[in-house]
């Protein structure tokens, strides 16, 4: 039964391969002419099929080597040679091309679009990772020992936040003293700079008399002392 399915699947596939052998004729002269900073693409196909077989080693190959190191290049060609198939048969509308040259853009884009989909069938899928909108709920314990992490950090803010304000009152209460220190300084100067100055205009005073009286007595000489 297993060789009847088998041979049934062979037959369905020849159809195919013959469908797509242009296009996997091309892929088997890029991996015998190319070369990438590896090596040459035969020698990394070779080392994959003797490592893991034909089949697996052949897709290996096309998922690790070729398709991440010529998939945007290929997809470039496609896109060129869909200009060459409009250009071509925008020409042959105006009569300026013969008929061939538009078979000849339809055989060339067809090729890259097989090869662009050979590429895309052997590009490795990407994860599945979770949507970040889906919000999954916390366990009751988890969402506890946060809170009471919240709160340790809240009280550990609240004492710092304290002792700062005991700080600012003690050097206020300084500062206070300090002003009062300074008015008393400035009273003591005030009087002192009072009696300097009255001591001084006193002194002004006796010498402005002494010489007074005696001018008084100079021109007066003959009054008795």
């Amino acid at each position: 039964m297993r060789i009847l399915a088998r041979f049934i699947r062979t037959i369905l596939f020849i159809p195919i391969v013959l469908f797509v052998s242009p296009a996997l004729i091309l892929v088997a002269a890029l991996i015998l002419l190319m070369e990438t900073k590896e090596g040459p693409l035969r020698s990394l196909y070779m080392d994959e099929v003797r490592a893991y077989g034909f089949g697996k080693g052949y897709s290996r190959f096309m998922e690790n080597v070729f398709v991440p190191t010529y998939k945007h290049n290929i997809q470039s060609f496609v896109l060129g040679g869909a200009g060459f198939l409009v250009i071509t048969v925008g020409l042959r509308s105006l009569g300026v091309l013969p008929t061939v040259v538009v078979y000849v853009a339809l055989g060339v884009e067809f090729i890259l679009l097989i090869v662009w989909a050979i590429t895309t069938y052997f590009t490795p899928e990407e994860p599945i990772t979770e949507n970040p909108e889906i919000i999954h709920p916390q366990p009751i314990e988890d969402k506890y020992e946060k809170l009471v992490g919240v709160m340790k950090e809240l009280n550990t803010q609240l004492a710092l936040l304290e002792n700062r304000l005991q700080l600012t009152e003690s050097k206020f209460e300084q500062l206070g003293q300090l002003a009062t220190s300074l008015q008393s300084l400035s009273a003591k100067l005030d009087l002192l700079v009072g009696d300097q100055f009255n001591l001084r205009v006193k002194r002004e005073f006796e010498g402005l008399l002494t010489e007074l009286s005696g001018r008084l007595v100079a021109q007066n000489p003959s009054q008795p002392q």
